[in-house]
């Protein structure tokens, strides 16, 4: 059997061959350059003289002077270029090979790109410079177009580096407001469940002593038919008992029933009281059932506060707690990490209320005992919500506050208030419709200080603390029922006073 041998190659004998394969390959490609274009031919044409020339390079050449061969001088004809289709097939089938294994060919020619076109941004070879699609154009080599490409390339980048350097900032501010929401959504799932349990602990409650009550007047009142029953039973065994007693004295001697028909008529006589109910033996019905629903609804405002105004926790500064039912707000000492939403003031200890108001009146109370730095009121919806804002009307506020022991209106200019006495609670009374917004002292009915050119389209309730001892409180609105009644139909109405 015969073998085949392999053949290995050492280091130096691979580089030799890889030279030698050069060599070959530069050989091959300057025996298929035209002498005068120093190209691969383009159509190929070969002179009686067998020198090779492209024909477009013969014929440019032969209209400067006579038709002779430009490497030997002998005399040729045009009649001689005729395209030597072989040469031509080898000349194409060399470019492909070339271009497959030269990335830096050109895909046309297969001649290397040496020049760069400005006008097309691409880089093109001796060749293409040539044709009729660059005519004109600015061309630059390809070492100088490349510093040149770079530097503007990299010009270029510095805008887009900082657009990522955004995004990656903005990824970062998303995925904290993703995370921020799911902590949201726990912690409120968490308060709905903790206020409905509250409630439905209340309606148990309520339940078990209503059903205690029916119980115990059912035991009342089956008490009290037993003992007329019993009464009943009583005077029957009596009635029978004289009955029985005056039969038989009717069946005894003739003057023994007159001897004791005086007795016996008595007793006949002695009739008992006709058995009749006594009033209010039934259960009281109408009382148990009567109005439940309202009677248990007016119970559970003992447990239920309403707030005219609710804080909103998205607009809040991040130095702020906020209690759980969002009615009372603490300035802290460590900021806390929240996402950086349009709605939230980034730099100022400021948050607004929940609802905003366009129209009506409305009056809420604000609790501010002990708290040394607040400012509290109204603000328009437009007001800026990142960087410091001036606190005044022209800016969308229309406050009042209390800093370093004194109490100011943010006028402009900021004007003194005379206090009488340090108020623990501020009233304040929004009317949207007269454009005005007053202050009070409501434990004293003192009027302190009333904004009456209130001109914006919607305002919410506005609050800035920068104590961190005492915090401000939304205070809980009293409520009383009014029966209105219609002509077919009560209607309830809730009032606050």
């Amino acid at each position: 059997m015969v073998g085949v041998q392999k053949l290995y190659l050492t280091p130096e004998g691979g580089e030799r061959l890889r030279e030698d394969m050069a060599t070959r390959h530069s050989l091959l490609e300057d025996d298929l350059s035209c002498p005068i274009c120093g190209h691969i031919f383009q159509q190929p044409v070969v002179l009686f003289c067998r020198h090779r020339f492209c024909k477009p390079c013969l014929e440019s050449t032969w209209k400067q002077g006579d038709c002779s061969c430009p490497l030997c001088c002998q005399p040729s004809s045009v009649n001689e270029l005729i395209v030597n289709t072989m040469l031509e097939k080898t000349c194409e089938a060399y470019v492909k090979e070339r271009i497959r294994n030269d990335p830096d060919a050109c895909k046309e020619h297969g001649d290397t790109q040496t020049l760069f076109c400005l006008e097309d941004l691409q880089p093109i070879c001796e060749i293409c410079k040539l044709s009729a699609s660059h005519k004109d154009h600015r061309l630059y080599s390809v070492g100088e177009a490349v510093q040149d490409c770079k530097a503007e390339l990299k010009n270029d980048l510095k805008p887009l580096k900082e657009r990522l350097k955004l995004f990656r900032k903005a990824k970062h501010s998303f995925d904290r407001a993703a995370e921020h929401v799911k902590n949201q959504a726990e912690s409120t799932e968490r308060q709905i469940r903790k206020e409905f349990e509250a409630l439905r602990q209340f309606l148990q409650d309520e339940e078990a002593s209503r059903l205690s009550l029916l119980k115990e007047e059912e035991q009342q009142k089956m008490q009290l038919i037993n003992d007329g029953i019993n009464d009943i039973e009583s005077e029957m065994t009596s009635t029978e008992n004289a009955i029985r007693t005056a039969e038989q004295e009717m069946m005894s001697r003739d003057v023994l029933f007159l001897k004791n028909y005086k007795e016996t008529i008595k007793r006949i006589w002695r009739l008992p009281p006709n058995p009749e109910m006594k009033s209010g033996a039934l259960i009281d019905v109408a009382k148990h059932l009567g109005s439940l629903k309202y009677k248990v609804w007016n119970e559970m405002r003992r447990i239920t506060h309403y707030s005219p105004v609710t804080l909103d926790p998205n607009t809040a500064a991040s130095c702020f707690l906020l209690s759980d039912d969002l009615t009372e707000v603490l300035c802290c000492t460590h900021p806390f990490t929240l996402p950086d939403n349009p709605e939230r003031f980034d730099i100022s200890a400021e948050m607004l209320g929940h609802e905003g108001f366009s129209s009506g009146r409305h009056v809420w109370d604000v609790e501010v005992k002990k708290n040394s730095y607040w400012v509290i009121g109204v603000a328009s919806e437009s007001i800026r919500r990142k960087g410091k804002n001036v606190l005044t009307p022209a800016e969308g506020f229309w406050t009042i506050r209390f800093r370093n022991g004194e109490y100011k209106a943010c006028s402009a200019p900021w004007s003194p208030l005379t206090m009488t006495r340090e108020p623990q609670v501020i009233r304040i009374v929004l009317d949207m419709d007269r454009s005005r917004v007053a202050f009070y002292d409501p434990q004293v009915r003192t009027p302190l200080h009333t904004f009456t050119d209130l001109i914006a389209p919607r305002v919410y309730p506005y609050f800035c603390t920068a104590c961190k001892e005492h915090s401000l409180r939304v205070m809980p609105a009293r409520l009383s029922v009014v029966m209105d009644y219609m002509r077919s139909s009560e209607e309830y109405w809730i009032n606050l006073n």
